[in-house]
Order: structure tokens, then C-alpha cells, then sequence
């Protein structure tokens, strides 16, 4: 009973933590984390009633923000005078990125239809059995019995439930069935949270209007802004749930000009403009100008808009199949029958069902609410997938944006190539003068003073044309470094894979590659590829301290991807000046990305994606370290 009981508790403390970590102070991290004290008292009473040890599964909890030498606190690229905001995004990032955390919040979802009824069967029968035993019905002492014998099993089974949601995730691959199901039964939720969604869009909608209407050049432009984070985080989840990926549509803010001599700005083209006395005044039209000129700005409005009735010819069926099922024909089945079985109360919602479906008298209420649920959740998929395509019409960037997000793209990439060359050559003029060149200087006069003493002193001329030979070879090493830095020999010879495998033989970790190609890359994407794997993997063995790196090379549907992998501490970032910055530039002139994922504590993955194709058929590999290529 005490664990039927706490099944009951899992959906009002659902409601606290909603509605506390949408209140934002103390912090959403502190809701989540006073709610993960019911799933702990749960694993204890599992090992303890039921003989079933559950170790906790969450993460440790981030360390507090370290002052930096300059008195600021960093999280990321921000910087911070007080610790108070670091620490508070460090605990959110914490709740939200740990996996314990939604399986804790589905325990809670699902017990008191798992759980509750396991915990509450044998009390149901054993309470029913003493009711009929007060009327002297031999079945009392038959429901009785049966209670107190099935008790401990239904202990041992409730723990065994617990253990699935609340125990540390196992790496085990299911089956395909159970993926099939498990995938099935996340779009159906993801459905149903679209559908809240539609309501949230229609706020942002009517703030957008009554802006509009009311200030729109004080109050419509940070209005957007609000809406813009909401829709690029939907863009963010439609890709996620559905595979269909809607590119960020927005123009870049325009710069400020600069004040006048008087020290008022002026908006506007030749003779023709505003003059705003203040810097702010001037921010606020030139955003005001900047929203109302972007398309996308009105576009993002039809879409918020569009959502409630799209969201109610899509989803709102599914939606009514999935909660209504779920929820109210087997849920309130189930415990209005345990119910009955305490109280005598005959009611059950079969007569709801048979009122509101005549066609289905006679079915039981569990049976048609489990099949309604898995009615909505099979076409849960297509219905997302089709929600996604008509968001992506509106959403996504169109032509004429693309191809000034392209033109924007290629002129900044070739400003930063053209940059990076110059500062290429200097290098080598620089090694090349300091280094090869002055040594060869070195061998000339050594040989020029030992041609002055082959005749009067030979053993001195020998010891010096030795010398020579020494320096010559040292200098030779100096060229071959040189020309390695340059382009690596192994990359032209041998290719990216090779060249890969050289990297993780020298990288002073233990380094795995695993190559899926078929072929190679051109020799410009080659070369940025390898620098940029020797850039990731010295900084996993020189900051991260990881003690094991996995590097993948793939190539699919016209995009290499190269991702790797380090079990070191996290935190990485990419700051202007650094060595991930410098890839990212690196991959800007061949239309590539970086993919940093690197939270504090790790893991740390890179991914570089790179639009390229493949020439040569060339047989997949896969290698370690230290061993030999297949």
C-alpha cells in the first residue's frame, strides 16, 4: 500500500516541478533536483522490500565557478562579474543534459500505471477477501490467501519495474521491435508536446500584433527577438525529431554607423535620412528597420500563427487517441476497479466508453484505450514528419536568402583564406630564413674556409668538410620538417586514411581510427582534414588529459564526416584566436562546419562535416593504434 501510495505522488510532484522550473527562481535545477528525492526513496525501497540493488544514475553535480585572474567568471564565450549566473546556467546544463533526468520525469509519468497497480493488487485482494469475509463469502478467504501469497512476488516485480527506468542506462542495442516501439511511443509524446507547443506559438503571435499596434519601434523589435528564440529553438527540435533540417533564415544585424562630429547618428542613404541624438534611439530604429526589411521576420509570424490550426488538423486526433487511451480508459480503469474491489463500488468507465463509441460496447475499457494509444502513436512519425515539411516551407531560408547567406559565406571565407596564406608564406619565409637557410649559409663558408686549408693543414680541411656534411644533413631534417608542415608527404602518397593512422601512432594517447571510405577526397579537403584531426588530437591529449581518442572517418550522401572522440574532462570552447577557431576557418573555405560537443566533465566529440566527393574506389579499413592496416 505504501508503494501504491507513492505511485500516486509521481504525477502532482510532475505538476510542482513544471510549474516551478517555468518560474525560473530559484532555478529549474533546483525543482528537478528536489523531485529526484521521490525516485531515490524508490530505489531504496526496491533493495530493501524488494531484493533489488539500483545504483544512482545521475552525473556529478559541476564545480562552482573559479574566478579568473581578471576578476570575471567565464561560462563559455561570457563573461560574468558575479558567480551567481555562471553557477545557475552550469546546474541547468547539468539537469537538462543528464539522461537520469527524463527517465526519472517518465517514472513518474508511468508508475502509477506500472508500479501502482503491482503495488496495489495484492492490498486490493486482500482488503476485497476481508470485505466478502464480512458478508461470509468463502471467496474472501480465497482472495485472501491469494494476496498474502502473491505479495512478496509483486514486491520483487514492482522493484524489477523500478530498476528499468531508475537504474543507470545499460549500452544494450534493442532489438528491432522494441526500437520500433520505443520509437513509435516517443513521437506519439513528442506529438502531444507539439500540441502544447501550438499554444505557446499563439502567445508569441498576439505579443508580436499587440506590439505592433501599440509601439512597434520601442517594443515590436525585442518582441521578435523573444519569437526568434522560441522558433530557431523549434527549427532545433523538428530537426531532432524528424531528420528534416531547417536552416537559420535571418539576415545579420547591420552595424551602427558612426556618430556625426556633433555626435548624433543618421540612418538613411546620401541627403535623404533620420538624425537620432542618442546611441540608443539610433539601435532601436536600425533594428526596427533591420526586423521589418527581413522576410523572415513575417515569415516566422505566419508560421506562429498557422501552428494552432496545422497542430489541430495534424496532431489534435492523435493527440485525443494517445492521453485519451492512456489516460482515462485504461488509467482510470485500472484504479477505479481496484477501487471497487475495496469499496464494493460497481462503476466503471466501460460506460463512458460505451456512451461515447456505442460501436465498441462491449470491449473492454484497457483493451480499447491501449489500442486507441497505439493507434496515435503509429502515425505519430508520418504526422511530425508532415508537420516538418510545411514548418520547413516557412521557416527555411528561401532561394534569394541562400544565396546571399552563400555570397556573405564566400566572402568572408575567402577574406579569412587570403589571410591565412599570407600568414602561411611569412611562416615559411620565416622558417626558411631562420632556419634551413642559415644553416646552408653555415655550410657554404665552412667549405670555403676548409678549401683555404686543404693545402696547408688537410686533417684540419677534413675535420671541417665533416662538420659540414653534419650541418648539411641537419638542415636537410629542417626542409623535410618544413615541407611536412607544408603538405605531409603520407597525405599525398598515401591518402587521408594513412595519413589519419600516422597521427593516432604518434599521438601520445591511445588512439582508434575507424575509416569508411570508398574512396578519396580532393588533395585541398584532404589536407585541412589532417590538420585539423592533428589539432583535435593534441588538444584531447594537451588539455583535455583524455586517455583515449576515437577518430571515424565516413562518408555519406555527398558529406565526409570526420568525427573524433576523447574520454578527457570537457569544457572545451571555441575562442577567436584558438586552435578549434582556427578549424572552423580552416573548414569555412570548403563550405564546412565544426560540431563541438564537449561538456564539463565530457566527453568531448568534434564533428567536421564537409560537402566533397569521392574519386578512386578504394576498399573500407578500420585500424588501432599500434596494429597493422588491414
Amino acid at each position: 500500500m505504501a508503494l501504491a501510495g507513492l505511485a500516486l505522488l509521481g504525477p502532482p510532484l510532475l505538476v510542482v516541478i513544471f510549474v516551478g522550473a517555468h518560474a525560473g527562481l530559484p532555478s529549474p535545477a533546483f525543482f528537478v533536483e528536489q523531485g529526484r528525492r521521490l525516485p531515490a526513496l524508490a530505489r531504496r525501497l526496491a533493495a530493501r522490500w524488494g531484493g533489488v540493488e539500483i545504483a544512482s544514475p545521475y552525473r556529478p553535480a559541476p564545480p562552482s565557478p573559479v574566478r579568473d585572474p581578471d576578476g570575471w567568471y567565464r561560462d563559455g564565450d561570457a563573461l560574468f562579474r558575479s558567480a551567481f549566473l555562471p553557477a545557475y546556467l552550469a546546474r541547468l546544463r547539468w539537469i537538462a543534459r543528464d539522461p537520469a533526468t527524463a527517465r526519472d520525469l517518465s517514472w513518474m509519468m508511468l508508475n502509477p500505471l506500472v508500479g501502482g497497480v503491482l503495488a496495489g493488487l495484492a492490498p486490493a485482494l486482500i482488503g476485497g477477501g476481508l470485505t466478502a469475509l464480512w458478508f461470509h463469502r468463502p471467496a474472501g478467504a480465497v482472495a485472501m490467501l491469494l494476496g498474502l501469497a502473491l505479495g512478496p512476488r509483486l514486491l520483487h516485480l514492482h522493484a524489477r519495474w523500478t530498476r528499468v527506468l531508475l537504474a543507470p542506462s545499460s549500452r544494450r542495442v534493442p532489438g528491432r521491435v522494441a526500437a520500433a516501439v520505443g520509437a513509435r511511443v516517443v513521437a506519439g509524446a513528442r506529438l502531444c508536446a507539439s500540441v502544447a507547443l501550438s499554444g505557446v506559438a499563439m502567445v508569441f503571435a498576439v505579443a508580436q500584433v499587440v506590439a505592433i499596434g501599440l509601439m512597434p519601434v520601442r517594443l515590436w523589435p525585442e518582441t521578435v527577438l523573444g519569437s526568434r528564440r522560441f522558433v530557431s529553438w523549434r527549427r532545433a527540435r523538428i530537426g531532432e525529431w524528424t531528420g528534416v533540417r531547417i536552416g537559420e533564415p535571418y539576415r545579420p544585424e547591420p552595424p551602427l554607423p558612426d556618430p556625426e562630429p556633433d555626435g548624433s547618428y543618421r540612418l538613411g542613404w546620401g541627403p535623404v535620412g533620420t538624425v537620432y541624438q542618442t546611441r540608443g534611439a539610433a539601435v532601436r530604429a536600425r533594428r526596427f528597420r533591420w526586423m521589418a526589411g527581413d522576410r523572415a521576420s513575417w515569415r516566422d509570424l505566419a508560421w506562429l500563427f498557422l501552428e494552432v490550426p496545422v497542430a489541430a488538423v495534424l496532431f489534435a486526433g492523435p493527440a485525443v487517441l494517445i492521453v485519451g487511451g492512456l489516460a482515462v480508459l485504461c488509467w482510470l480503469w485500472l484504479w477505479t476497479e481496484a477501487l471497487g474491489l475495496l469499496t464494493g463500488l460497481t462503476w466503471s468507465p466501460d460506460d463512458l466508453l460505451h456512451a461515447a463509441v456505442p460501436a465498441w460496447s462491449g470491449v473492454p475499457a484497457p483493451v480499447a484505450g491501449l489500442v486507441a494509444a497505439a493507434l496515435g502513436m503509429a502515425v505519430a512519425p508520418a504526422l511530425l514528419r508532415c508537420h516538418a515539411l510545411l514548418s520547413r516551407s516557412l521557416l527555411g531560408p528561401t532561394r534569394a536568402a541562400l544565396l546571399t547567406s552563400r555570397v556573405d559565406t564566400l566572402t568572408s571565407s575567402r577574406a579569412q583564406i587570403r589571410d591565412a596564406q599570407a600568414a602561411e608564406l611569412r611562416r615559411i619565409e620565416r622558417d626558411l630564413h631562420d632556419g634551413a637557410q642559415a644553416r646552408w649559409v653555415a655550410v657554404g663558408m665552412t667549405l670555403g674556409a676548409a678549401e683555404g686549408l686543404v693545402d696547408q693543414d688537410p686533417e684540419a680541411a677534413k675535420a671541417m668538410i665533416a662538420g659540414a656534411k653534419d650541418m648539411s644533413v641537419v638542415a636537410l631534417g629542417e626542409l623535410r620538417e618544413l615541407i611536412r608542415g607544408i603538405h605531409p608527404p603520407v597525405l599525398a602518397d598515401r591518402g587521408l586514411a594513412d595519413a589519419v593512422r600516422t597521427l593516432a601512432m604518434d599521438a601520445p594517447l591511445e588512439a582508434e581510427v575507424r575509416v569508411h571510405l570508398s574512396g578519396r577526397v580532393a588533395a585541398p579537403i584532404e589536407a585541412a582534414v589532417y590538420f585539423a584531426v592533428s589539432e583535435l588530437l593534441t588538444n584531447a591529449a594537451k588539455h583535455a588529459a583524455a586517455s583515449r581518442v576515437l577518430v571515424e572517418l565516413r562518408h555519406a550522401d555527398g558529406v565526409l564526416t570526420v568525427t573524433v572522440a576523447d574520454d578527457g574532462r570537457g569544457g572545451a570552447v571555441a575562442l577567436r584566436g584558438g586552435g578549434l577557431h582556427g578549424i572552423r576557418s580552416r573548414l569555412d573555405g570548403f563550405d564546412g562546419v565544426l560540431i563541438l560537443s564537449s561538456p564539463p566533465g565530457g566527453p568531448t566529440v568534434a564533428t567536421l562535416e564537409i560537402p566533397c566527393a569521392l574519386s578512386s574506389p578504394r576498399t573500407s579499413t578500420s585500424s588501432e593504434k599500434g596494429s597493422p592496416t588491414s
